[in-house]
């Protein structure tokens, strides 16, 4: 393992200027940069509706409002708390009357850059995604059909929907300018800023030398860059990593249980690393109560394929290798993603 002293004149400049990551051959990735600012996202009509401020301001307020769920028990930001990375601390979701979900609630950093949303990406838009939950019997249990009226009979939502949608020949509150006005403020959440921000804008003296270890060997040993690249540390892509629990109590086949392809068996979408100490308990179905934990699980490849054969057995991706790394390379990589 290379000393500190050595890294510190690899890294010394902007990720562009610093040497290419271990990446496995053909897989696309990007370098890490600065947080895309508002105006970059995947999802351009949430974007566009992100210029309003009052169509912004109006999908914060329904966001943080436990009367979108039909016993006015949760709101959006139950599940998705700002101070947890956007998600809840809970292995798995919990909806009204304390009825318990299949997975656990996934940070929203990653989700104005994505083309695909929640765990299995069975969401195209935002404004696709945030009315699931609304509506979905184990979260929020509210129809669209029941919620509308309730919003209606409020006059100061009347005003806010027509102040921020404009004036309407009928009433100002439907279900699709719900959708826009929720998914416009979801666009705008970013990560706050941290030491591995003011690192990669050139600030070398931002981590100590534990941290830089765990930065190098992110990038090359440990080959997290394989999915966790680009400015929000993910690929926004869909992998085995091997905790389908197939056949199992807990079993999980991800992507494959909304499109029924047996090549998305045991898919999970990656999650952004942006602020990820905040976000445990950590994986799909909240399995790690910490990072050094799923750190230990990662180094000897998740555990062994399912013993069963056939076409409908998941399998884990090519890209979870045994790494062989030493405590102390653990470490390293543990503190540096709490610097993230």
């Amino acid at each position: 393992m290379l000393e500190a002293r050595c890294l510190r004149a690899l890294y010394k400049n902007v990720p562009a200027q610093w040497p290419a990551p271990t990446i496995d051959p053909g897989q696309p990735w990007q370098e890490w940069g600065p947080v895309p600012g508002p105006g970059s996202s995947a999802q351009s009509e949430a974007a566009e509706d992100a210029k309003n401020r009052q169509i912004v301001s109006l999908g914060a307020r329904l966001f943080f409002d436990k009367q979108l769920s039909r016993k006015k028990q949760i709101s959006c930001a139950s599940c998705h708390q700002p101070d947890k990375s956007f998600t809840d601390g809970k292995a798995s979701a919990v909806g009204e009357d304390g009825l318990m979900g299949k997975r656990r609630t996934p940070p929203l950093f990653a989700a104005p850059f994505a083309d695909a949303l929640f765990w299995d990406g069975r969401a195209r838009t935002l404004q696709e995604q945030v009315v699931g939950p609304i509506e979905n019997p184990v979260e929020m249990n509210h129809a669209l059909s029941d919620l509308i009226p309730r919003l209606q009979d409020s006059e100061d939502y009347r005003q806010a929907f027509q102040q921020a949608f404009g004036a309407s020949s009928s009433n100002p509150i439907d279900a699709e300018r719900l959708a826009r006005a929720l998914a416009a403020y979801v666009v705008t959440i970013r990560p706050a800023a941290t030491r591995f921000d003011e690192f990669i804008a050139g600030d070398t003296t931002a981590l100590n030398d534990q941290e830089l270890v765990g930065l190098h060997l992110f990038r090359t040993k440990a080959r997290c860059m394989n999915c966790h690249n680009g400015p929000m540390l993910t690929d926004n892509g869909f992998h085995n990593i091997g905790l389908s629990f197939y056949g199992r109590r807990l079993q999980d086949l991800g992507r494959f249980e909304w499109t029924r392809d047996p090549a998305d068996l045991g898919l999970f979408r990656t999650p952004s690393l942006r602020n990820v100490a905040k976000a445990g308990p950590w994986m799909h179905n909240g399995l790690f109560p910490s990072l050094d934990g799923l750190l230990r699980m990662y180094d000897v490849a998740m555990g062994p394929d399912p013993k069963e054969t056939g076409l409908l057995v998941p399998r884990k991706s090519e890209r979870i290798q045994v790494l062989n790394l030493s405590d102390e390379e653990l470490q390293a990589l543990l503190a540096f993603l709490q610097v993230l």
